[in-house]
């Protein structure tokens, strides 16, 4: 039988899915000898749409073509026990490696869509040689992955950790079998029985039972819309043109992200809905809507630091991450929206809070001026005359903390050339600029908002009960529908910050409304402060 030929015409077709993990009755062993056939089954791959978060659930959404796409696929076959089932492609395709229990095939999908749950199918004939008598117990299907190794047995595949970098490659997004509970038992690999195979490509077609894998996409996509293109703070503009402060967002990204995810979702069968306050398992559909995130130790590390200026997705854009679902405080995953402050005019507004005092950058100069003028004097051309505002340097505090949003100030460069006296009494005595500056640092700390600041988004998963988390194959779709106060501060965009935190006194709070897509549908209205 050519099957080379059967194959390239089956598997012009396209569609994925999750088949359920019943129970496999006879103990099959990986071939370990003996008289070698081939033999053949029909699979068909099908890929769940993607589902939401929070909220009301209003069911699911398809892909984009970009997210769709499936230029090939790793089917892993596997014992009863979980072992590798090591097979061999039909010989007359030589690219296949010998004795590893998986099969690569170049597939696409066919575009088709089963509503509600399948937005894509394809279908494959795939032959194997096995010990006659002697037949797989189950399969996964991992689809755009580059992998040329070893075999891999079914725990290893699972906790086969995926970068966040290399989720979407030139091959597409990564998938792989997607994973939901079926009474007690947790269903991650699809099994395989006798009444799958047959002794012929032909007859593999005609039996009209095919193994139907269910795969979804290992990452979680969030996406941010907004309703309004300027939107009023409710703070009034401490400069001279009066008014209210104006935000106009710039730019968003995801941060707190996890660095690494299994390559097959972890679930808990004792997960809870009432805890967590939604129902988490699909199995209808072949899925489950909430995950075990890989613990962040070692070499899987939570990404938090940002700048300003890095903040550059564009609003209608989509981005990508691992999924998260870590209850560590201030470890879920966020959306954070870089925004510029402007007044009624559109011109560029900056703000400062010192203690409970708002002013313009040119106010606080003036202020921390005014409060060193009786101590400090520099030589000027023999007179001496008080420090003034334009010898103060702001300087973003730090990088951590509320250090993070604070400014600090020192002598500008040109001060620092010139010549100090610190008055004592009626005398002047020489003074140097690092004790200047020394002095400088001990006073309180601004919050500058330089005509820039950002806001953060929690992300929120399905149900009622606040659980922040992303899971794989989801849409956590953003809408900026309100903005009031003025958010965290910036001073300078270019400070790498370790960690986006809120002001301690803040009384700012983005409004948006959060859609879970399907990638499944879910409304979410937040209030962030």
């Amino acid at each position: 039988m050519k099957v080379n030929k059967i194959l390239l015409a089956l598997l012009a077709a396209g569609m994925f899915v999750s088949c359920t993990n019943d129970v496999v009755e006879e103990n099959i062993p990986t071939p370990s000898g003996g008289e070698i056939e081939t033999s053949y089954l029909n699979v068909h791959v099908n890929s769940v749409y993607e589902s939401g978060t929070r909220a009301s659930d209003g069911g699911f959404a398809e892909g984009t073509a970009e997210e769709q796409k499936v230029t090939a696929a790793h089917f892993f076959f596997f014992n009863n026990s979980g072992g590798a089932f090591n097979v061999n492609a039909e010989s007359l395709d030589p690219t296949d490696a010998p004795n590893v229990n998986y099969l690569v095939r170049n597939i696409s999908d066919n575009g088709g869509s089963e509503n509600p749950n399948v937005e894509t199918l394809t279908d494959a004939v795939l032959a194997i040689k096995n010990s006659k008598g002697e037949i797989p117990a189950y399969l996964v299907a991992v689809l755009n992955w580059d992998y040329s190794g070893a075999s891999l047995s079914l725990a290893d595949l699972k906790t086969t950790l995926v970068e966040e970098a290399k989720l979407q490659g030139t091959n597409g997004f990564i998938m792989s079998n997607s994973v939901y509970a079926s009474g007690s038992n947790v269903v991650d690999a699809t099994p395989i029985t006798a009444a799958n195979i047959a002794s012929s490509a032909a007859d593999a077609l005609a039996l009209g039972k095919p193994v139907k894998v269910y795969v979804e996409r290992v990452a979680a996509k969030v996406t941010l819309t907004q309703s309004g293109a300027k939107y009023d703070t409710g703070v009034a503009n401490p400069g001279a043109s009066g008014g209210n402060v104006y935000a106009v967002v710039q730019g968003w990204d995801i941060n707190t992200t996890i660095s690494h995810s299994n390559m097959v979702k972890t679930i808990d069968t004792s997960w809870d809905n009432g805890t967590l306050g939604f129902t988490w398992n699909d199995e209808p559909y072949y899925r489950s809507y909430w995950a075990q995130s890989v613990e962040a130790t070692g070499s899987v590390i939570m990404k938090k630091n940002f700048s300003w200026n890095s903040l550059s997705n564009t609003v209608d854009a989509a981005d990508y991450c691992l999924e998260n679902t870590s209850d560590v405080t201030g470890d879920n995953t966020k959306a954070l929206v870089a925004v510029k402050f402007v007044d009624g005019n559109d011109n560029p507004v900056d703000v400062v809070k010192l203690f409970a005092d708002m002013m313009t950058i040119d106010g606080l100069k003036n202020s921390i001026a005014n409060s060193l003028a009786a101590t400090y004097y520099y030589d000027d051309a023999g007179t001496k005359t008080s420090i003034a505002p334009e010898h103060i340097e702001l300087v973003a505090a730090g990088t951590v903390g509320h250090d993070s949003y604070k400014v600090t100030y020192k002598l500008t460069t040109a001060a620092e050339a010139l010549t100090w006296t610190i008055k004592n009494g009626a005398t002047y005595d020489p003074e140097t600029t690092a004790n200047i500056n020394a002095k400088l640092a001990t006073l309180e700390k601004a919050q500058v908002w330089n005509g820039m600041g950002y806001y953060i988004v929690d992300i929120e998963h399905l149900g009622t009960k606040n659980i922040n988390g992303v899971v794989r194959n989801h849409t956590y779709a953003i809408n900026v529908e309100d903005i009031k106060g003025l958010g965290t501060p910036v001073y300078d965009g270019d400070n790498d910050v370790e960690e986006p935190i809120k002001p301690e006194d803040s009384e700012a709070f983005i409004a948006a409304q959060i859609n879970v897509l399907s990638w499944k549908l879910v409304n979410q209205n937040v209030t962030l402060q």
